[in-house]
């Protein structure tokens, strides 16, 4: 969980997660965040479209999503 937190913060350039923040109401959020974070998931073994992406409540939520539905390579 700290790698992909680690992977979303040099994605969104900022050095802290506001977790309880869907993406979208973060400034630095746009098109080409999401792309990043559609392709970063990838690697866990997730396809998801940005409309799913931006569908998660909280960073939080997503985090959680992916920790429990990351399949190994």
């Amino acid at each position: 969980m700290e790698q992909l937190k680690s992977e979303l913060c040099e994605i969104l350039e900022v050095s802290d997660l506001p977790l309880d923040l869907p993406f979208q109401n973060m400034p630095e959020w746009d098109s080409l965040n999401a792309l990043s974070i559609i392709s970063l998931l990838d690697s866990y073994g997730i396809q998801m479209s940005a409309e799913q992406l931006e569908k998660f409540s909280s960073i939080t939520d997503f985090i959680g999503y992916v920790v429990e539905n990351k399949r190994s390579k």
